[in-house]
């Protein structure tokens, strides 16, 4: 044998073990897009007592031990290998016994929040303000601004699990997590939250929610809906980063989803990148953002 056919066998063998190795770490690196994970439905939660939203103050939320209940896991195909960027967690509310938005009951007499705008949230109104008790126009676009600078600016669309149990937006679009897999639509007033997911990064790219982890409290969240209203909300604290599993397996942070009460709430979610992966899409966490409607 010669020695060109021998140092083209090496090269050969050399580029099957380069692409045996990245193979390998694929799952663990997610290079390119990481997938946004699964979550458990309600019924896995249901006996949990949900905790109080993180405190203004706190920049990064502590998770607290686990209450009652004890979650079962929903096991998702992509959970051992992911192949998009950090998906983020997402739950049903179509359980039996569990009310959805559409069945619960009237709001009490307390005091509700007031429809007066904070000066905060006037200054980045341009539409009347979508109705409180139910909003029936879509939501069609989110602005975060903060310190007076809009950090995000995207579109919105209609999104839901894919086959895999996961929820995965379209690139450069801000997912609304609605009906009929999960019944409320952000700016209403429910026990649970209007979800709104979006990619930090996507192949390579920075994408719609790149600026979320930056979210302090007193930031001002703006949906635009299809009919020309407005809802405008206040972050309730600074982004908390929180373990993916967690955020959607641990009791202790059911506050996400189900934070109670009847104010209307909207919670953003994305990927929180491990440090020093650059634009590669590792995560292992999630940027959560909640806000209250203060308009």
């Amino acid at each position: 044998m010669n020695t060109t056919v021998r140092r083209a066998l090496w090269v050969v063998l050399v580029l099957l073990c380069l692409g045996l190795v990245f193979l390998a770490l694929r799952g663990v690196l997610a290079v390119g897009a990481v997938p946004i994970s699964a979550a458990p439905t309600l019924s896995a939660t249901a006996s949990a007592t949900p905790s109080p939203s993180p405190s203004p103050s706190s920049a990064r939320f502590t998770p607290s031990p686990a209450t009652t209940a004890t979650p079962t896991p929903t096991p998702s195909p992509s959970s051992a290998s992911p192949t998009r960027e950090a998906a983020v967690p997402v739950e049903t509310q179509e359980l039996a016994g569990t009310p959805t938005p559409s069945e619960e009951p009237t709001p009490t007499e307390e005091p509700a929040p007031s429809e007066e705008p904070t000066p905060a949230a006037a200054a980045h109104l341009s539409g009347p303000a979508a109705p409180w008790d139910e909003v029936t126009a879509t939501p069609v676009h989110v602005d975060v601004h903060q310190d007076g600078e809009q950090i995000v600016g995207a579109g919105i669309d209609l999104t839901q699990l894919d086959e895999g149990g996961d929820l995965d937006p379209e690139p450069q679009t801000v997912g609304w997590y609605g009906p009929p897999q999960w019944g409320t639509t952000p700016g209403e007033r429910s026990r649970y939250a209007g979800v709104l997911a979006g990619h930090v990064v996507y192949h390579g790219v920075r994408d719609v929610f790149w600026n979320l982890g930056d979210v302090r409290a007193g930031a001002v969240v703006v949906v635009t809906y299809d009919d020309g209203t407005q809802a405008a909300f206040e972050a309730d604290a600074d982004a908390v980063s929180v373990e993916k599993e967690a955020l959607t397996q641990d009791p202790s942070h059911r506050w996400a989803w189900e934070p109670g009460g009847d104010d209307a709430k909207v919670t953003l979610i994305t990927c929180d990148l491990v440090p020093g992966t650059g634009m590669a899409g590792n995560a292992f966490n999630n940027w959560v953002v909640q806000a209250t409607r203060v308009a």
